[in-house]
């Protein structure tokens, strides 16, 4: 399970902080795309790439989180150069097929967070790219977790420089959007339509409105506990005075959401309950990307304010390796723009 916040009650400092949580370690790394004005990066939601695959033309810098290896990689996570942030989670209740799929181009469920960042500038462009009236329609394409043998069952949530949110499901292949500021929470079950009610329950029971008001929270690892955790932290916040600040509140209320390593659920009837890999904490407006690996005690950040010091047009730090059906945790620390390495893009197109 997965839990994403958005601190947006500073226009000045907006900040989300995201959880990643699976039940076994999966390979990591960042990536940087750094769009060359001479050279665009023209890119391929499916691989092989066939007549029916979505081809694009990247117009932002980004940082993102892959999960997977040279096999095959998957988009997770991450920040563009326009303040623009989108989020991967998981949700078991995501079907992508549909019957006039031949007539829609293909976009890989891996591919979809990297398309939003190369394409969008905001929430609202993410939302018209998606919508019924979206010319061309966009089929997306299930798959497996890079790195597991779990089937990819994903929403994506986004978010701007703004102060704009957005959460889009895929029900049978057709979007279900809830397009609101007031949307910051979001954990990965039930639908989100659920969660809204969840929200306005939690929001009353807290409020004046309620003659016993009670501040009693769930502690529990299901998602519906931290959902209502995340919810009551956010919502008791005094509004951040910088963007340290902001950030701060951010890492520390979605990390009160998280769950502890090598958490054992011992429940058989829920084995989507899991620890979290990692966090990932975003600056909006400072165009700064965070990454805290649950197993190491150091923090990295990313700048894409300087762009320059990235040595390639797509550029790789590894931060989980598997060597041998083993995991290694890089312990790495601070400023990382300098320490990545020139790669391949992984959705290049042909």
């Amino acid at each position: 399970m997965c839990t994403r916040i958005f601190n947006n009650f500073n226009k000045e400092n907006l900040t989300t902080a995201r959880n990643m949580d699976w039940a076994t370690e999966l390979p990591t790394s960042l990536f940087v795309f750094r769009n060359e004005k001479n050279t665009p990066m023209v890119k391929t939601g499916t691989s092989p790439q066939n007549e029916n695959s979505l081809i694009w033309t990247a117009k932002y810098n980004s940082v993102v989180t892959m999960v997977g290896d040279e096999r095959k990689y998957g988009a997770s996570d991450g920040l563009n150069s326009a303040g623009l942030m989108a989020n991967l989670l998981y949700d078991s209740n995501a079907s992508y097929e549909r019957k006039d799929g031949s007539s829609c181009k293909n976009l890989d469920v891996f591919c979809w967070l990297q398309f939003v960042l190369d394409t969008c500038c905001s929430v609202q462009e993410v939302v018209e790219k998606f919508s019924k009236e979206a010319t061309p329609q966009i089929q997306i394409i299930g798959g497996i977790v890079p790195g597991s043998t779990k089937p990819a069952s994903l929403h994506l949530s986004i978010s701007d420089k703004f102060g704009d949110s957005a959460i889009i499901e895929v029900n049978k292949g057709k979007y279900v959007i809830y397009n609101n500021p007031e949307f910051r929470v979001m954990t990965n079950e039930p639908s989100y339509a659920k969660q809204i009610e969840l929200n306005q329950y939690w929001r009353w029971q807290w409020s004046n409105k309620n003659n016993f008001p009670s501040n009693t929270l769930p502690g529990g690892t299901f998602p519906s506990d931290r959902f209502a955790r995340a919810s009551y932290y956010l919502n008791h916040l005094y509004t951040s005075v910088s963007t340290d600040d902001s950030l701060a509140q951010s890492k520390s209320v979605v990390m009160n959401a998280s769950v502890p390593v090598n958490f054992k659920s011992g429940d058989s009837n829920h084995p989507n309950i899991a620890q979290t890999l990692w966090t990932t904490i975003s600056s909006h407006n400072d165009l700064k990307y965070f990454f805290c690996n649950s197993r190491t005690l150091g923090n990295i950040w990313v700048d894409l304010n300087i762009i320059d010091l990235f040595p390639a047009p797509v550029s790789r730090l590894i931060l989980v390796e598997e060597i041998d059906s083993n995991f290694i945790n890089k312990s790495l620390y601070g400023f990382k723009n300098n320490d990545f390495e020139a790669t391949k893009d992984p959705f290049k197109a042909n």
